[in-house]
């Protein structure tokens, strides 16, 4: 009789959290304005989804976070991204790490801190999967992996390899996601080679590629990197030349206030005006 009693629960219970997420889906359906309001009266209905008596619903609920991101619905997106991630635990990250290759909004929604936390909680099971997506055919899956590699090792001490080798990537989204993240505290991991790899990003002949490499050089000083800028003030792409200014302000060499001082004429109304703020900045 117990083992009966059991059963009927079990089924109580998958009955309901099958209810909650098609109340969930009229909700997220009538909802047209993502705001506040939207999420406190979705809310109870996440929470119920956060459950492992959910994992059942995990196919259902992949199949609406890829929904969800071909829409560009961050916010729905988000509500079942944040389902899935409670009910199924690590066995949700293969599908939220897949949201992040073309969903990579940066709006301040929730996918990425629940990747977070599930790399907190499974971290041999978060290596495994970002080493394989690093090393995936696809750039946008690659990116993703070398992402979750630097959340995994933050000061750079175990794979900064793997991201100065990602500056050489053939596709320049890649080497631009390189550029940026060896200008953040995973560049730490081995600076000279960082910034040597920073250099050379920016002659890349990819001007995104370029864009990143000036901007993640902002907070060196050393003289072959102001030479670098200085060089970037000549820039065909005005992006460039406008990064260039910024990252030059409050460089006490004089070649870095005499290329801000021609940017001031630049064509692009944008470099000129960054020219002229910089010039305005209080050297260090």
């Amino acid at each position: 009789m117990a083992g009966i009693g059991g059963a009927g629960k079990t089924a109580t219970e998958r009955a309901a959290l099958e209810r909650a997420l098609g109340e969930l889906d009229a909700r997220l359906a009538a909802d047209t304005e993502r705001g506040y309001d939207a999420r406190r009266r979705c809310e109870p209905l996440v929470e119920e989804l956060r459950t492992p008596a959910a994992a059942f619903l995990r196919p259902e609920l992949e199949q609406r976070l890829s929904r969800f991101v071909d829409a560009d619905d961050c916010f729905a997106r988000d509500r079942i991204a944040h389902a899935l991630a409670g009910a199924c635990g690590r066995d949700a990250l293969p599908a939220l790490l897949r949201a992040l290759v073309t969903d990579r909004n940066d709006d301040g929604a929730t996918l990425q801190l629940d990747v977070l936390k599930l790399f907190t909680a499974w971290p041999e099971t978060s290596l495994e999967l970002a080493l394989e997506r690093a090393a995936s055919d696809d750039p946008g899956t690659r990116m993703v992996g070398l992402w979750g590699l630097t959340v995994i090792d933050f000061g750079g001490a175990r794979y900064f390899g793997l991201i100065a080798d990602a500056a050489r990537d053939p596709n320049p989204a890649v080497r631009a996601h390189a550029m940026t993240t060896l200008g953040t505290v995973f560049g730490t991991g081995d600076p000279s080679t960082a910034r040597a790899v920073l250099i050379a990003g920016t002659y890349d002949a990819a001007p995104e590629v370029r864009r990143a490499a000036v901007m993640a050089l902002w907070g060196a000083h050393e003289a072959a990197v102001t030479d670098a800028l200085v060089a970037r003030t000549g820039d065909a792409d005005p992006e460039v030349r406008y990064r260039a200014a910024w990252t030059l302000s409050r460089r006490p060499a004089p070649e870095a206030r005499a290329a801000l001082e021609r940017l001031t004429a630049d064509e692009d109304g944008n470099v000129r005006d960054a020219a002229r703020q910089a010039l305005a900045q209080p050297t260090r």
